[in-house]
């Protein structure tokens, strides 16, 4: 069978390499330059940073399985550190799983994963369209230089997409459009600071309960990141960064910068570096809790981490559950 996969985050790359492995004929395309969604990493002069995933856990076997390759080929490595939670002016340690990071970056795990598979980038999908003959053509948005043609020819396509873009994909006799609709997800700014010199505020990473911000990380701390610079990424709350999505960026950067410098007591009045980035879909707040959504009359399916309440682990597991079924029902 040919299979199309849109969208080349950790549930995508996941279900291609375990279809792949199978047999079938599997094409990625993606929106982007690279791989790995939020697993991504930015870049300013010798600066770099974790903007989106900040690190992932692990529980299931199978995802655990995928991590420890990973680390033996330099891709992941537990990320050791002084990691507390603030909560009412008291500060605790922040307890949960191992945390794992992509070395010598975040998008390092996802590129390991897509090894050896079909990806096509920067090639935004914008349409679906069946044939009488069953099969599928992929529509594209005009790139810069003219029209990406379509691809045609597929028995199944698997929609990686946020709900919210999902639903613009996908037709509208969907099976479970209801259930796309019914999924939410929040928006989150990621602030990056560069300073000339390492930092060590008492932690590694720092989760807040009642601020603007909710996470600062030390990025320079990291395994395998550059370490004589030093770095911080910062998240804003998911209902702050709702409630002012439309907000001027530099008013949200002024706010953030002041409470990370507070939070640090750092002087960040003139660093080195400092920028913004606006996740629109960052967080689950409303989840079908299902492993993947699907059509099977249509030989379509949605899938992703904000089908059972996201993470890094949560996407992966959507992807394998997916490639499963396919497998099964083939």
């Amino acid at each position: 069978m040919r299979i199309a996969i849109i969208g080349a985050g950790v549930s995508g790359l996941c279900a291609a390499k375990e279809l792949r492995e199978a047999g079938h004929s599997v094409t990625v395309f993606e929106k982007s330059r690279g791989v790995g969604g939020r697993l991504s990493s930015r870049y300013a002069g010798p600066y770099e940073y974790d903007h989106g995933a900040q690190y992932f856990t692990v529980t299931e076997n199978r995802f655990r399985s995928l991590v420890l390759k990973a680390e033996s080929k330099g891709a992941a490595a537990r990320w050791e550190g002084r990691f507390l939670f603030l909560k009412k002016g008291l500060l605790t340690t922040d307890k949960g799983r191992d945390r794992w990071v992509g070395t010598p970056r975040m998008n390092s795990f996802a590129k390991y994963v897509a090894d050896g598979l079909d990806i096509i980038k920067e090639h935004k999908v914008s349409s679906l369209r069946r044939g009488q003959d069953g099969l599928w053509t992929i529509g594209f948005e005009c790139s810069e230089g003219g029209a990406d043609q379509d691809r045609s020819g597929f028995d199944i396509v698997i929609c990686t997409a946020p709900p919210e873009q999902a639903i613009n994909i996908l037709p509208d006799d969907f099976k479970q459009r209801d259930y796309l609709k019914s999924a939410k997800m929040n928006a989150c700014f990621a602030l990056m600071v560069g300073l000339k010199s390492l930092i060590d505020p008492g932690w590694e990473s720092l989760r807040i309960n009642d601020l603007p911000v909710s996470w600062l990380a030390v990025n320079s701390a990291k395994p395998g990141r550059v370490n004589n610079l030093g770095t911080l990424v910062v998240h804003a709350a998911p209902e702050w960064s709702n409630a002012n999505l439309e907000k001027d960026s530099n008013e949200v950067q002024s706010i953030m910068m002041e409470v990370t410098a507070a939070l640090t007591r750092l002087d960040l009045t003139q660093p080195e570096h400092v920028t913004l980035h606006r996740w629109l879909y960052a967080s689950v707040e409303n989840s079908p809790e299902t492993p993947f959504l699907c059509d099977p009359e249509q030989n379509l399916f949605a899938i992703g981490d904000w089908c059972q309440g996201g993470r890094v682990e949560g996407a992966a597991m959507s992807g394998f559950a997916v490639a499963d079924y396919i497998l099964q029902n083939a």
